[in-house]
């Protein structure tokens, strides 16, 4: 009796065997990412990455610079709403034998916070830093597992999928939402020379290994990053 391909993750089991015998067609994409993933890491994702449209809330509401009191607490209340309700639901996404879910999401909170408040006449800053964690944190895991390929020389952990992919889509959407926001208005190569900087710069502290939470080392070294670019290209 031939034995099934194992090399085949449609002929990996009997039943996806007995299914590609009968002509039926395999899990879609949807369902192939969500085996690949896991319910967990796939909901850890896109907790990781909603935070990241709140920028894109922001351009509805006009705002000037340095932004008004009131808009800087909308901003404030809305990341410690988000951050509650992540740390009350930080069951759903925990990744076995993690620990540490307050550090985790102070982590991320406190770097946009801290930018935003640190910066106040250049809120341009803070989305951007929180447009790299959402988005490029984000999908560095996502590729990273997805993707999977070579890993990186100083840790093993790490993929250059998953580090490129933070760097260039962490990079465009931080880019984007520089340009988007800055007052008075920059070019876009200003934008995604600050944006690229910053990704970079992260991408970089994010990929080595460390005892320290990545939110933490990912959030701080965009904020440097962002702030020495702007300073250097546009002035305070």
């Amino acid at each position: 009796m031939a034995l099934a391909d194992s090399s085949n993750p449609r002929l990996a089991s009997p039943v996806a065997a007995r299914d590609a015998r009968r002509g039926v067609a395999g899990p879609g994409p949807a369902t192939r990412l969500n085996e690949r993933l896991g319910p967990v890491e796939l909901r850890r994702r896109l907790w990781h990455i909603g935070p990241g449209l709140l920028p894109f809330l922001l351009w509805n509401i006009p705002h000037a610079d340095p932004i008004s009191p009131t808009l800087r607490w909308i901003v404030v209340g809305t990341t410690v709403a988000i951050a509650t309700a992540i740390f009350l639901k930080f069951h759903l996404i925990q990744r076995r034998g993690e620990n540490g879910r307050l550090g985790q999401i102070a982590g991320y909170a406190g770097a946009v916070l801290g930018t935003v408040l640190l910066f106040p006449r250049h809120l341009e800053l803070g989305m951007a830093v929180l447009a790299i964690l959402a988005f490029g944190d984000g999908m560095a895991t996502l590729f990273g597992l997805v993707v999977g390929g070579p890993r990186l020389a100083w840790n093993r952990a790490k993929t250059w999928a998953g580090t490129a992919s933070f760097v260039l889509i962490g990079g465009a959407a931080a880019s984007v939402i520089y340009w988007r926001e800055a007052q008075p208005a920059v070019s876009f190569a200003t934008a995604l020379a600050c944006g690229m900087a910053g990704a970079f710069v992260a991408g970089i502290a994010e990929s080595l290994p460390s005892r320290i939470n990545d939110n933490i080392r990912v959030g701080l070294a965009a904020a440097l990053a962002l702030a020495a670019m702007h300073g250097w290209l546009v002035g305070w």
